[in-house]
């Protein structure tokens, strides 16, 4: 990236107004049938991307901001939730050998 940028690129740098056209949002998938409904990925989830839907968790169907932090899938105990897709920014903001979606690190 250029060390200076022109007015016009800095207004229009990457927005989470502009989904779909400046940012893909993340994305999970869960398992039904290892899910058990217990609700810790609903709690673990900061976006509020996930909700308890006939006792089972799933991702929401209306607007869902998932941030990809993957936390849900570090929480759930079944191994029910899988990371399908990160976040990605399509226009400055790059990233640089980010691999395959992995668990988040143990403490």
């Amino acid at each position: 990236m250029p060390e200076s940028m022109k007015l016009r690129d800095r207004i229009t740098i990457e927005s989470f107004r502009r989904i779909d056209r400046d940012v893909i949002l993340g994305a999970i998938e869960i398992d039904q049938d290892k899910c058990t409904g217990c609700g810790l990925c609903v709690r673990a989830c900061a976006a509020g991307s996930i909700e308890l839907k006939d006792k089972k968790a799933r991702m929401r169907t209306v607007f869902p901001i998932c941030h990809a932090c993957a936390d849900c899938v570090a929480i759930c105990s079944r191994k029910a939730i899988r990371m399908t897709r990160f976040l990605e920014f399509k226009k400055y903001f790059r990233y640089l050998d980010r691999g395959q979606p992995e668990l988040p690190r143990k403490f």
